[in-house]
């Protein structure tokens, strides 16, 4: 060992660029991994913290059985209509009863709370203390117990209530006439998987996949930058007498050293960036600070994988030099053909997706049922053999390609540069692969997002409320025996008020004189009432009637001075009518804003971060690469220098040798990205349509750009690495 400190020492100087390099590598590696990790402990931990909640919703499909000497716990999450809402959000109302002295407690000891009393969660209470106006206690009793404790919250932002209910609204039905409460005798899930589930666990297997696998890639290409004059040097110490134990020992402290200093530092960026992780917010909402985090077992499983992979890459690229001091000599040899049982996996994957678009696949997809797992698995199954089915067929395709291009070229430095490829296809290849990963990978996904930005679009024009005015409202209380009109005249914030009549199967009757004032529509003149579905999409021309059913279902058309009192309307709909009763207060203002799942928003945000990572990193590994293939050619750019090339002739050379697989190959990759991605959608999505935006030619086309460029920026180091005075000695 002190023999391979006091080397690793003298050439630490020397190699102080690669070593740096091997770190920062490790270091973005361990830092993605230490935060990938950590966003998924934060959506299990989101998960857990709820599952008592879905309690109610497992009893409901499995009633639980009682236990003897307890009482049940009465609970319901069910809430008629849309009236438990803040701003734009969601409210999550819990209704618990105990139903005897004996009943099941709440988890986190949290005493039951009695008819009338309610507890608020610290981000609801947070919004009733900024905006008293809206009333948002009133809504849910008359004694406000506390904050709900943080145990019993999934998120720092979720909105939720627990309150109390009464016994008659425990036997209430809803408008389908079922049960609005289950009983509960443990809020215990007994091992059920009320946790993430296996759709998402795949999805988030995928994608650490595509995301981690470039970076692993850029580590091991960085580890052996510089092999072949390092095979040099440690041939020269087996030379003059030092054992493979010896050399084995440097090589380990070398990679163990920068791979050491890499996992530190990518360890304090971590815990620097920890701060904004924890305010990154899935589908609206962080994670618990407490749930994000990294735990022991976890962080030596991440270091202990980090080093193997390094001191793994390390031995591997100089394994020549276990073998004999003179096998060095034989690094640069002709590699074996590749063979065509490399595109099998790519050709089965393609396979699985041919056979979807096919009659039968496509009617297997249609008569699977919706809690059916399997045609998930088989698409995920069928998009892991095409990703990494490129990767194995890379070499093949780039060896076909330069041949093709060596026979049919008439300029000698295409026919030189594909006469080394098809001898070196797999080394070539390897220096690329990174990038083709990434534009499959970057295809893929963008199409998908590119059908959900879509959405935000379509979403306005298929939601019949957006045809009402801002500050204006629909009020629908599903009761017959109250009139609300002079209620809500009586309030200060309502400007105006009509009270209309609703057919469900038809739509609302409208008087044609109040139309252009509630809506964004007009009658032809003449008319008297307009017929107005708000349940389908928007329509330029309203249907106009004479006649109308007077004992239609009564609606409200409120118009507000603001829509800054939504929700307090909304409060008075709640204080006013009983729970069990559909009721449903539908804002103008926001009726014409997208309404599109935000944790799908949330998953398209991540797609977009996760493939420009993916990207930059392989963009860098590509370069790293290039470098690397370029120092171990140096003895053949030298003899076609000495023969007369000029460094113009060597630079072509080399970009030919790079673009041949990085062009050809990412041609096929981005259309294999495109097509799988179609497939995909429409195999589980009536909704979102796969869709190539502008962003998608500008991130696919710059990254295409950027690994050009960074090639032509590493040319100019072909006339230093080729000049006498740097190759004296050889």
């Amino acid at each position: 060992m002190n023999v391979s400190w006091l080397l690793f020492k003298k050439s630490g100087r020397q190699s102080v660029g690669r070593l740096g390099l091997t770190a920062a590598a490790v270091a973005l590696g361990v830092f993605i991994l230490l935060a990938l990790v950590a966003g998924i402990n934060g959506m299990f931990g989101q998960d857990k913290r709820d599952d008592w909640r879905k309690m109610a919703y497992l009893s409901s499909q499995n009633n639980q059985k009682p236990i003897p000497g307890v009482s049940p716990l009465k609970i319901s999450l069910a809430s008629p209509g849309n009236v438990n809402k803040i701003n734009n959000k969601n409210i999550y109302v819990t209704s618990v009863y105990a139903a005897g002295e004996n009943a099941v407690k709440l988890p986190g000891g949290l005493k039951t709370p009695a008819p009338g009393e309610y507890y608020l969660s610290e981000a609801l209470a947070k919004h009733a203390k900024e905006n008293p106006a809206a009333r948002i206690g009133d809504r849910y009793g008359t004694k406000y117990l506390g904050i709900i404790p943080v145990e019993l919250e999934p998120s720092p932002d979720f909105l939720d209530v627990i309150r109390g209910a009464s016994f008659e609204e425990t036997t209430a039905k809803d408008q389908y006439g079922e049960d609005l409460f289950v009983d509960i005798y443990s809020t215990n899930t007994g091992g059920k998987p009320a946790g993430l589930g296996v759709m998402a666990l795949i999805l988030l297997g995928a994608g650490g996949t595509i995301l981690l696998f470039p970076i692993v890639m850029f580590v091991a290409v960085a580890t052996q930058l510089g092999s072949a004059q390092r095979e040099q040097r440690y041939a020269a110490i087996r030379l003059i007498g030092g054992t493979r134990r010896q050399v084995s020992e440097i090589l380990l402290l070398e990679s163990f050293v920068a791979t050491l200093a890499g996992i530190i530092v990518g360890s304090l960026a971590h815990l620097a960036a920890l701060p904004l992780l924890h305010q990154y917010r899935l589908g609206d909402m962080r994670f618990m600070p407490q749930d994000m985090v990294v735990n022991w077992q976890q962080y030596a499983l991440i270091v202990g994988l980090t080093l193997a992979l390094s001191l793994a890459a390390n031995w591997w690229g100089m394994r020549h030099v276990q073998t004999s001091p003179l096998g060095v000599v034989q690094k640069q040899k002709v590699a074996k053909k590749p063979r065509l049982w490399r595109v099998f996996p790519l050709a089965v994957g393609i396979g699985i997706f041919g056979w979807m678009l096919s009659p039968e696949g496509a009617k297997w997809l249609k008569t699977t049922s919706t809690n059916d797992m399997m045609p998930l698995l088989v698409l995920m199954l069928g998009i892991f053999l095409v990703m990494f089915g490129l990767i194995l067929a890379g070499s093949w395709l780039t060896y076909t390609l330069s041949r093709w291009a060596a026979r049919w070229t008439k300029r000698p430095t295409v026919l030189i540069a594909g006469r080394r490829i098809s001898g070196q296809s797999k080394q070539v290849f390897r220096s690329v692969s990174g990038v083709v990963l990434a534009l499959f990978a970057g295809s893929f996904y963008l199409t998908a997002v590119g059908g959900v930005d879509r959405l935000n679009v379509d979403a306005i024009s298929n939601n019949g409320y957006s045809q009402l005015k801002k500050d204006t409202a629909l009020v629908i209380v599903d009761s017959t025996d109250k009139d609300f009109t002079e209620l809500l005249r009586s309030q200060s914030y309502v400007k105006s008020v009509e009270k209309i009549h609703q057919n469900d199967d038809k739509g609302s009757y409208i008087p044609c004189r109040i139309l252009p004032v509630y809506t964004r529509h007009t009658c032809p003149d003449g008319k008297k009432y307009a017929l107005v579905n708000f349940n389908i999409e928007v329509v330029k021309t309203v249907v106009t009637v004479d006649e109308i059913d007077e004992q239609a279902a009564p609606t409200y058309l409120v118009m507000l001075d603001s829509n800054d009192h939504i929700d307090a309307l909304r409060t008075l709909v709640i204080q006013n009518s009983s729970p069990s009763v559909y009721r449903y207060v539908v804002s103008g203002t926001y009726a014409q804003l997208p309404h599109i799942n935000p944790e799908i928003k949330s998953f398209a945000e991540m797609a977009y971060a996760g493939i420009g990572l993916t990207m930059s990193v392989a963009v860098c590994s590509m370069i790293v690469s290039t470098i690397g293939g370029l120092l171990e050619r140096l003895r053949s750019l030298l003899t076609l220098r000495l023969g007369g090339m000029t460094i113009g002739q060597l630079k072509r050379v080399v970009m030919v040798e790079s673009l041949i697989p990085l062009l050809g190959v990412s041609v096929v990759a981005a259309g294999l990205g495109i097509w799988t991605a179609t497939v995909f959608l429409s195999a589980l999505s009536n909704s979102v349509k796969p869709t190539l935006t502008p962003i998608y030619y500008a991130i696919v086309g710059g990254l295409l750009i950027a690994a050009i460029v960074g090639i032509y920026l590493v040319l100019p180091m072909i006339k230093r690495i080729t000049s006498l005075e740097e190759n004296r000695t050889e």
